[in-house]
């Protein structure tokens, strides 16, 4: 399980996603100590995987979206390759350790959980058409710094409360999760539409959709358009007929005193 949001806000929920449904898939069968733990004087020189991630990562920001809306200085070109500079040198580490320390299928879960966030720098730092459009863009991260940080929490409460339902199979849990996680991605949006401009919204929502793509649950994208747009179109409409009908409740309120004596 990732211990700290620098990758990706929401990484330690995924990970535990991830146990979840291989405990309940996995067989009886079991595997001998000299395959599925390591030696002693390994777990020695390994160390904790919290060490680990803090030491290779101690240059980057506690959060990763501290950077990305960081409103008291300007990103410039500059920054950005120091920053990637520091991100590459981390996540060589990071690989460096997973390959030593990390048995096979912890190390596949390890590598999931952080594709979103490398995908992102990888972009990020390689990719001079993305860095112009968001040093073009970054004002509007600012002005949905704590919009985002709201949609995160309901998203990170959604599947809290999904991962402890010990009445739902594994399979309705991976819908609602794809559902949330549609929800997250509109909630961002949304509210960088109503701030910041039509082009700048639409690419905040990439972002959040880049950072949210984990391996674990690369399925959703065929489910999300056919299954939660509906949802949320039901959502929208019902919200909207509802603000409608309290407008003409206070509209017919105000006509009413308007005629009284």
């Amino acid at each position: 399980m990732c211990v700290r949001s620098i990758l990706l806000t929401i990484c330690g929920l995924y990970a535990l996603f991830a146990l979840t449904v291989a405990g309940q898939n996995v067989t009886n069968d079991k595997i001998s100590n000299n395959n599925s733990s390591l030696s002693s004087e390994e777990e020695e020189r390994c160390g904790s995987t919290q060490d680990m991630v803090d030491e290779c990562f101690k240059d980057l920001p506690p959060h990763l979206m501290e950077f990305l809306q960081n409103t008291k200085v300007v990103i410039s070109k500059k920054e950005i390759i120091a920053k990637c500079n520091v991100f590459n040198r981390g996540m060589k580490c990071f690989d460096a350790y997973s390959a030593r320390c990390l048995q096979n299928r912890k190390l596949s879960m390890f590598k999931n959980n952080v594709e979103g966030a490398r995908k992102f720098f990888i972009k990020f730092c390689s990719d001079v058409d993305f860095q112009r459009d968001y040093l073009r863009h970054k004002d509007c991260f600012a002005y949905i710094q704590l919009d985002w940080v709201r949609c995160t929490k309901e998203f990170q409460n959604i599947l809290t409360e999904e991962l402890h339902d010990t009445t739902r199979n594994v399979t309705d849990k991976f819908m609602e999760f794809c559902c949330a996680r549609y929800a997250y991605e509109n909630c961002i949006y949304n509210s960088a539409r109503f701030k910041c401009y039509k082009h700048s919204a639409e690419f905040a929502r990439e972002t959040a959709k880049m950072l949210s793509d984990e391996k674990h649950f690369s399925n959703c994208r065929y489910y999300e358009d056919a299954i939660c747009a509906g949802t949320q179109r039901f959502r929208a409409s019902h919200s909207r007929g509802l603000l409608f009908f309290l407008f003409l409740l206070l509209l017919s309120r105000r006509m009413m005193q308007s005629h009284l004596p």
